[in-house]
């Protein structure tokens, strides 16, 4: 062996052990620090929170608001109840229990107050929307016009895409629509006599995410004609939206996911659901890198042809991340805001039985003078927003389950805000839950909580302002700017479904004493809907 070779091998051996050395020393002097300062700092750490805890419950500027008391002292109260997909009872109950405002963190109310709903969320407010919303902020895409806070760019952004969501837009695409409905009356009536339950809360989403393939993607992507969720893509999107929803309310939001080390921790060992969303953001990145490259080619215009061709703040080309973003809220948020509203109109027609008979007698009149009696052709839109029991069936049943029902957090501008007996100083959060907006006995009467399609038709003049009034109060589609920019297509498909679903179709519920479940996860998602479908002889 060379001499060299002997001194250097006894050079790294010696560094070794220095090292080694060095590195015990180290660790025996973090353990002995550990050992004297360890406790002082746990200890401090938990003096820190009862101070802020107390002050919180006793000093805050919401100490006198009514709230649970847990909820005082730490945002964890609500958050787990977030978790747990509850929101939707606990609210109600929430407000039965306090009253039309309730303190639910230590610096948020939920109020149910017609005047601070104007105040607040009324078109020119300038109540800005709370970092909530930078949760839906997605890796790699610019801010959607829903999660945008600076009011200048969520004009631009949402100007940008107002035509492709315009009634008028959405009904020339009307026969795309009817499409995929006939489509899925031929499934339905295979059910029918096969007399096999039907799982109506998945065909709902079926239904309505295959239309909003048809809209923005040019075609159906097969959710209806296979029975199934295609590629994942919508249990993709739900345990997104759950887990951006959720993390909203924890410090640093999402990324604690959204970091290089944790995506790799994440697509290594975290499972399917935490690696869900991903699927269907690569599914959704093919497409339009397909578009943006070969463009529509001899396919027919769609929304998703009508993001491309639009432009930024400065007047150029969107690039990648503005076509994805408008992507992901068209298939993310569209076509769940409509499945869970057919539901809500389906089970509530399903509970009511009188109310069912009266609606199947009013589509059969329809369907009669319209012609349409003994053909295949269908009830249009058009025609059939003008039945009045249909549309105060569809109008009641999404007031009392409309599809979001988290809070719409807002940030008290500076001049503050009067809520009933409390005033709210600048800079703490308010918000509503469509769930119990909608429910207040002050605008919809001391039956706000029935199911009551009649409160909507008027039977007298004095009926007319009344529905004014209550129409002008309505948050099932939000309120103000940042109204749900799918109104038009949630209502075109809510329509042409229930009439012509209800004509063709008997439903009987499968579990009476409990028809369905719904848990919380930003939208009120209805599951375990099964019923038994029988066609109707005409």
């Amino acid at each position: 062996m060379h001499p060299n070779s002997v001194i250097i091998g006894t050079t790294a051996q010696n560094t070794t052990k220095r090292i080694a050395s060095y590195l015990s020393s180290s660790l025996d002097l973090l353990e002995k620090l550990w050992n004297f300062y360890g406790p002082i700092f746990i200890a401090s750490l938990a003096l820190l929170w009862m101070l802020q805890a107390l002050y919180n419950k006793f000093f805050h500027s919401l100490s006198k608001v009514p709230g649970p008391g847990l909820a005082s002292v730490s945002e964890l109260w609500r958050t787990m109840r977030y978790f747990r997909g509850t929101w939707h009872d606990d609210i109600v109950s929430l407000h039965r229990k306090y009253g039309n405002v309730v303190r639910i963190a230590p610096d948020e109310v939920s109020f149910v107050d017609a005047t601070a709903l104007k105040s607040i969320y009324g078109m020119g407010k300038t109540s800005l929307k709370s970092n909530w919303y930078d949760t839906w902020l997605v890796p790699n895409m610019t801010a959607s016009f829903f999660a945008a806070t600076e009011p200048k760019v969520h004009r631009h952004l949402r100007s940008r895409v107002s035509n492709a969501y315009s009634m008028s837009s959405i009904l020339s695409m009307e026969p795309f629509i009817q499409e995929v409905a006939s489509e899925l009356w031929g499934r339905f009536r295979e059910f029918s006599k096969s007399s096999e339950p039907v799982p109506l809360h998945l065909w709902g989403n079926y239904f309505a995410f295959e239309v909003v393939g048809q809209l923005s993607l040019g075609g159906k992507i097969g959710f209806v004609e296979r029975g199934e969720d295609v590629d994942g893509i919508i249990k993709s999107i739900h345990d997104g939206f759950y887990l951006m929803a959720n993390m909203g309310n924890v410090p640093l939001q999402m990324f604690w996911f959204n970091n290089p080390i944790s995506q790799w921790m994440v697509k290594m060992f975290g499972g399917e659901r935490l690696n869900s969303f991903s699927i269907f953001l690569q599914w959704l990145e093919e497409r339009v890198i397909e578009r943006m490259t070969n463009g529509l080619g001899n396919k027919r215009k769609d929304m998703l042809q009508h993001f491309v061709e639009a432009k930024d703040m400065n007047g150029q080309p969107v690039k990648k991340g503005d076509v994805m973003i408008e992507g992901v809220s068209i298939l993310g948020a569209g076509a769940d805001t409509t499945s869970i509203s057919i539901l809500a109109v389906v089970g509530a027609i399903l509970t009511h039985p009188k109310a069912k008979r009266q609606l199947q007698d009013e589509l059969e009149q329809a369907y009669k003078e319209l012609g349409l009696e003994g053909t295949d052709s269908e009830i249009a839109f058009k025609d059939a927003e003008k039945l009045p029991y249909l549309a105060a069936v569809i109008k009641e049943s999404m007031r009392l389950h409309p599809s979001i029902n988290y809070q719409l957090p807002r940030v008290v501008p500076p001049s503050g805000v009067q809520i009933g007996d409390h005033f709210i100083k600048s800079g703490s959060i308010c918000s509503i839950s469509p769930t119990t907006m909608n429910r207040s006995k002050d605008i919809f009467g001391a039956d706000a909580e029935e199911w009551k399609p009649e409160r909507w038709i008027p039977a007298t003049e004095k009926d007319q302002g009344r529905i004014s009034t209550m129409n002008g109060f309505l948050t099932t589609f939000g309120m103000g700017a940042r109204s749900c920019v799918g109104r038009n297509i949630a209502l075109v498909e809510v329509h042409k479904f229930i009439a012509q679903f209800f004509y063709h179709f008997d439903i009987e519920v499968i579990n009476k004493e409990k028809p369905w479940v719904v848990k919380s996860q930003w939208f009120a998602i209805q599951k375990d809907f099964w019923v038994k479908i029988k066609e109707r002889e005409h």
